[in-house]
């Protein structure tokens, strides 16, 4: 039986090669092809679980156990308890993600060695640079406004997945090994190719904020301000381009529409006020995953608003009424209560205490360690920054950039980086 005593959670336990060629397919099939996607997580899961049964132990902890259980936990605690129980009972709704994090759990509690590390990133960089190649091709024979990932789907959520390759690829530029540096640009590459004809402003944003906390890294380990420089000059090679290339004419006209319109924030404000109206009818658990649109409904805001005196039809353009809450901290406070807000800010917080100090050190002896622990703080910039605009970590790109912070993790726990850095 697993060792479940203090010793036998701080068993260390190196993946084994099955485990990593499991992992590899799912970092490749994440944005690609569904069914291989699930079949490659759920049997890792699987693997994991006979390899912790014959090894009897499960591996050791990370910072992030905690608020991902919690997360898990609460999905189903909020629908048995919220007054949707009936129209969206747990097993319907707590499954999927469940599953996610259950997958990034299991992938923090083993160990990696550095040429495990390398298949894993050359794996997630390949798949992410191959799949907006496909969502331009099928772009090409369907007439779709976007292209959009074939796993993924949602173009929003494409985008969002294609700043996990960028935040990776511009971390291995920093490595030694010429093939992580070519799958890097080419993931570099990629994700700027597929900004333009998504529209999407909040990927932009994003993108920009990737670049320029990789610069300002780079800057402070090196003590050098030329990556400033380099930082600048990328910036304005990619505005000129977004000024001027007429295949970023739509993405122009996007922006123009934004900042001109008399709708800057895309409703999003709206939607936190229809939140913020009903979110104290279930505030501490929430009302379950994908349950915003059911638990914000329009009926439900008016209920609110008339049981406080107030005259709904004359302020109603204060409110508007979506499917998700277009925000991270918005949705959670629907789905997941207070406690997921406080779970998943503790999530992102962790992210950057555990890989921050050595990711600005100047004299890391292991360049590959210091590219992964700057992997791990670029990633969730994308989460954080993004999650500003949209709900992130709930889905593929969830999936991919959690799990690669759990590997980056394994790898520095193993290498001895983490201890030296403090």
């Amino acid at each position: 039986m697993i060792d479940l005593s203090a010793s036998g959670q701080r068993q260390a336990r190196v993946a084994s090669w099955g485990e990593v060629a499991l992992l590899a397919l799912a970092f490749f099939a994440l944005p690609l092809f569904e069914a291989p996607k699930n079949a490659a997580s759920l049997l890792f899961l699987f693997a994991f679980v006979v390899q912790s049964l014959r090894l009897r132990g499960l591996g050791r902890a990370s910072p992030f156990d905690w608020p991902i259980a919690g997360l898990i936990a609460v999905l189903w605690i909020g629908p048995a308890l919220s007054e949707f129980r009936d129209v969206l009972p747990p097993q319907d709704s707590a499954t999927r993600w469940t599953l996610l994090g259950l997958f990034v759990l299991a992938v923090g509690r083993l160990s990696y060695t550095a040429v495990h590390v390398k298949i894993l990133v050359a794996a997630l960089l390949l798949g992410g640079g191959i799949a907006v190649l496909e969502s331009f091709y099928s772009w090409s024979l369907n007439d779709r406004p976007f292209p959009e990932f074939r796993s993924v789907g949602h173009v929003n959520h494409s985008g969002m997945y294609s700043l996990i390759p960028l935040a990776l690829g511009i971390a291995m530029l920093s490595t030694r090994d010429l093939l992580l540096k070519s799958l890097g640009v080419f993931a570099i590459a990629t994700t700027l190719a597929y900004l333009p004809p998504s529209r999407s402003l909040v990927s932009g944003i994003a993108i920009v904020a990737i670049i320029a906390v990789a610069a300002i890294m780079a800057a402070l380990a090196a003590r050098k301000l030329r990556h400033l420089a380099y930082a600048a000059l990328s910036f304005g090679a990619i505005a000129a381009g977004i000024l001027t290339l007429p295949a970023a004419a739509e993405f122009r006209a996007e922006a123009v529409v934004r900042v001109t319109g008399d709708d800057l924030w895309s409703g999003r404000d709206k939607i936190l006020n229809s939140a913020l109206e009903v979110y104290d009818r279930h505030p501490v658990f929430g009302t379950g995953f994908q349950s915003f649109g059911l638990a914000t409904a329009e009926e439900i805001v008016r209920a609110e608003v008339e049981a406080d005196g107030r005259d709904y039809d004359a302020i109603k353009d204060r409110y508007w009424f979506f499917g998700h809450g277009h925000n991270l901290w918005t949705t959670m406070l629907i789905e997941r209560g207070l406690v997921g807000v406080v779970l998943i800010s503790w999530l992102l917080v962790a992210y950057f205490w555990a890989f921050l100090p050595l990711a600005l050190r100047r004299d890391a002896a292991q360049p590959l360690a210091r590219a992964v622990a700057q992997a791990g703080v670029l990633i969730a910039t994308g989460f954080l920054v993004a999650g500003l605009g949209n709900t992130t970590m709930m889905n593929e790109h969830g999936q991919a950039g959690m799990a690669m912070i759990a590997i980056a993790w394994g790898y520095l726990r193993a290498s001895g980086a983490i201890a030296q850095s403090r």
